[in-house]
Order: structure tokens, then sequence, then C-alpha cells
């Protein structure tokens, strides 16, 4: 074997590729040598982050590039074979790639060099390890140096580009499996056509603000004079105009229309919903084969990131509610939540039908204890979107995102003149989301934080929001709703608030403890002292 010199070959460059020989050949340097240049450098501590003069630090990087290229052929030549390129012919040697280390060869080559020195093989491998993440922040450094020097590397550029863009694979499987295991409700049309509505609302028979009958003889007979009117009642949903003694036609809708509080005496117009029940049982029975379509495509999901392994087979626990007074509930009963919403009755100085709190009992829950780790949303009023996210960082939650849900009326329409607002109409409800710890579980970048729904009772926010969250933490994941009514509670979910009919708790330790707050509660309270007549 020949006898090398030391003053021929770069030893620490030797020493360099027999112990990272592996980390070099596999992602994310898939042995390119313009990475394994800046990996070098930055191990000898030749890379710098900052540069004061920018032609200077383009000509020492330029030189050490040219160094670092001549040490490697140079390593190659003197033995051939130990390193192998994919091409010898390339423009430029940065655009080299190296698909093969003999690192036997490579060991006797710095052993007849350095005898009793031999670098190890794999011994360092938690340490290879460590560069990949910092390679990225390197390709960036060096790009912008390059840009700064008005000699931008486009191939560089490109290609850390190209690496940021790439999602992993959970986002890849997160979207495919909403894709597949999310329920799809049939869509039935709406009749735009003027005439429609007001030819039909001579043929119905309204009684208590509800349209009773349709006379389908007389339906018949219209199609002749409106043709196309009678299939389209049968296939399409019809706003039918309510006509009462105090309604004015020419003062026009109702901005309220179906929400108004005043339907009886209002004098403007509202309208009745008119869907065919041959529709809606043609609906129903879609939905029910897709339903049952999605629960064979659940059986067979392999997907389990943020899921139960067996979510595919373990049943949903029934809805669970408990009716009390939020300020004075005592939260340690309920144990930990992968997700909590809150809707909060906010003081928007204006008569509703509930009570309110101020800002200070809802800031002073505590919301703490509810998660380790998990995602939080907070339904906020304009006014209270600041005070909503200190108390979201006063309960150990960082801010992440904010949701907005465009309101509706009746008719699909963008409500243009809202309850609330002091300067501007209130159109939209704003909802925070707050992260706590490191949640890697969750199912990220599966929707979007804009909800258009239309509004209904006061106060009541949008079912969207629960085929939201349960994509986002999988339908077995323990959930709480705070704030609650009758109308949220639902299977999966555990709901809390003092507008709630009764309780109901399946879990056994839950039930246990709950129990144990009452009686703890009741033997605190002061014994009144009789009265004397």
């Amino acid at each position: 074997m020949t006898q090398y010199t030391s003053n021929v070959l770069n030893l620490e460059l030797i020493r360099f590729l027999v112990e990272q020989d592996t980390a070099i050949l596999t992602p994310p340097v898939m042995g390119k040598v313009a990475d394994i240049e800046l990996w070098y450098a930055k191990e000898r501590g030749e890379l710098e982050s900052r540069t004061v003069d920018v032609e200077e630090a383009f000509t020492r990087a330029s030189a050490r590039r040219s160094r670092f290229w001549g040490d490697l052929r140079e390593i190659a030549a003197c033995s051939p074979g130990c390193i192998s390129f994919t091409s010898q012919d390339v423009p430029c040697p940065r655009d080299a790639v190296i698909n093969y280390v003999d690192v036997q060869t490579l060991r006797i080559m710095y052993e007849s060099v350095s005898p009793g020195h031999a670098p190890g093989g794999h011994q360092q491998q938690s340490k290879a390890e460590q560069p990949k993440m910092t390679l990225l922040v390197d390709r960036l450094l060096e790009a912008l140096n390059s840009t700064a020097a008005q000699t931008p590397n486009q191939q560089t550029l490109a290609r850390l580009e190209q690496v940021l863009a790439e999602k992993p694979a959970s986002y890849v499987l997160g979207r495919e499996r909403a894709q597949k295991l999310t329920h799809h409700s049939s869509f039935i049309p709406i009749c735009g056509h003027r005439n429609h509505s007001q030819v039909l609302s001579s043929l119905c028979t309204i009684s208590n603000n509800k349209i009773a009958a349709l006379d389908g003889n007389k339906l018949q007979n219209a199609d002749q004079g409106c043709p196309g009117i009678a299939k389209c009642a049968q296939s399409k949903i019809h706003y039918i105009p309510i006509s009462k003694p105090q309604t004015d036609s020419s003062l026009g809708d109702c901005s309220y229309l179906d929400t108004c509080h005043k339907m009886n005496s209002c004098r403007y117009v509202h309208y009745l919903q008119y869907v065919p029940e041959s529709l809606v049982n043609n609906a129903a029975h879609r939905n029910q084969e897709k339903n049952q379509q999605s629960k064979l495509n659940q059986a067979i999901c392999l997907y389990t990131r943020g899921f139960r392994c067996a979510g595919a087979t373990a049943p949903q626990l029934p809805a669970q509610w408990i009716q009390c007074d939020v300020r004075k509930f005592d939260f340690t009963v309920l144990g930990k939540f992968s997700v909590v919403v809150a809707d909060p009755a906010w003081n928007i100085r204006m008569n509703l039908p509930y009570g309110t709190c101020n800002d200070s009992e809802l800031s002073n829950l505590p919301l703490d204890i509810l998660q380790n780790e998990g995602i939080i949303f907070l339904w906020v009023t304009g006014r209270a979107i600041e005070v909503g996210k200190e108390s979201l960082q006063k309960w150990g939650y960082e801010v992440c995102n904010e949701i907005s849900w465009i309101k509706t009326n009746q008719l699909g329409r963008t409500i243009v003149t809202g309850r609330t607002g002091h300067w501007l109409n209130h159109s939209k409800e704003h909802l925070l989301a707050g992260i706590k710890g490191s949640p890697q579980w969750l199912n990220k970048q599966s929707d979007v934080d804009l909800i258009v729904s239309a509004s209904r009772e006061t106060s009541r926010k949008p079912d969207e929001l629960y085929g939201m969250i349960e994509r986002l933490v999988g339908p077995h994941a323990r959930k709480l709703e705070i704030f609650g009514r009758d109308h949220n509670t639902r299977p999966g979910w555990f709901t809390i608030g003092n507008q709630i009919n009764g309780e109901n708790i399946c879990e056994i330790d839950v039930k246990f403890k709950y129990r144990n707050s009452l009686r703890r509660r009741k033997s605190q309270r002061p014994i009144p002292h009789p009265t004397t007549v």
C-alpha cells in the first residue's frame, strides 16, 4: 500500500469522513459536497454567522470551498475508490455528490500517517445527529452571505426553499384521514328565482309561524303560469315570505329575519323555510349511507397519529354534563383534557337574556389545572380580545391563532346589521386559540381559521367548531366545554354550565370526586341560628 504523508493529506478531513460516514450519506445531507463543506467548516469554527465586510466574507468562503474540494480530491486520488462521486465531471465542485465512503480504507490511510490514532467508526453517532438540526441554519447563513455579496447561489436558495416547503408525513396523513373520516352532509340547493317564493306563499298554509301544508293540486296548476315551479319546489329549498296584518312589504326584509325578537309585531318582511319532505328523506338516506361508508373506512384506517390505536373500534363516551355555577365549581374533580372550549358570558354593557360576569371573575377561574399540555379555545367579544389574551397567558397558554366566525342570516347572506357594536355593526365573532406545552399529537393544518355559518339563538355558536376540534385532537380525546347549554351536550364531550339541566356523569372516577366535593361543600356550610319568637 502507498505510504502517505501528512503534507499531502488533510488528516482532520479524513477523521471527519470516518466518524460521520453514515450521517453525510443520509438525509438531510445526502452526500451533497456543498452541505458537507458547510458542516465541516462549522465543526472547525470557520463558518461566521455575522460578517462586517461582505466582500471579504465572500472571498473567504470561496477560498474555503476551493481548499475543501482540493483536499477531498487529494484523498480520493491517493486510494481510488475510497470516496466515490456520482459524477467526476461537474460544472462546479459544489454540485458534486458523494455516494460512497470506504471507511476501512480511510482508517488505514489515517493509521499509516498517524500510527495508533486511527479514528473510530460510529462511536460518535449521537454527535453526528446534532448537526442535522443546524444544517438548515448554516444553509440559510450561507445563502444570505451570497445574496449580500450580489452573487446569489440560485441552486442553494432553491434547495433551501424546497426543504423548508416540505411537510412532514404526519401532516399529509392527517389531511388524508380528515378527508376519509369526515362525514359530509348532503347539500340541498336554494332556489334563486324571484317569482317562485311569491307564488308558493299563496299556496302554503301557515300556522304558528310554520308551514303546515302545501296544496299539490294548486302547485301543478301554478306550473302553467310559472313554468318549472313544480319541479323546483320538489328539488330546492324555498324561503316563503310571511304576510301578517302589520307587514309592510314596501319596507323590505327585516335585518334580523328569523332571529328577530319582535316577529309578531315587526312590520318588515320575514321568511319561513320550506323544504319538501321527500327531499329531506332522500338527504337523510344519503347521509345514512355515507355514515355507514365512513364507519367502514374508519374500521380499516391505519392513520393513528393523534388517535388512540384502538380508535377504529373503541366506542365514544356518551355525552356528560354537570349543572353548576362555573365561578364556584371545583375543577379538580374533572381531571385533564386534551382540548377545552370556553364561551364566557362577557359583560357587553347591554341587556341580555342571561347573566354576565365581570372580567376579573372570568380571568380568576382556575383553568390552568385542566391541562398539562393541549389546546384551548376561548370565545371573546370585540371589547374583550385583549382581556382574553391576558387570561390565556395567566393560565399558562401561548396565543397561537385566532378563528373568525363570519355570521350569515337566514337567507345565506352576510349580516350587515348586528345587535352589538358601538362604532361599527359586529358581523363576526372571535375565537382565540391557545397552546400549552408541546402537544405533538395534534393533527395540524387540517382546517382553516375561518367559519362561515348562520347565526341562531343569542350567544349560540356554530356547530362546525366541534368537527374542527375532533379533526384536530381525534374523536376519543377528552374534551371539555365550559359555559355550555343543553344544545352543546354531545358524545365524547363533558359540558358544564348553569344553563344545563341536571347532571349526567359516566366516568366513575369523576363521579366519585364530584360526590365527595358536594359532601365537603355541604359540611362547610354554616348552620343557621334558630330565631326566637
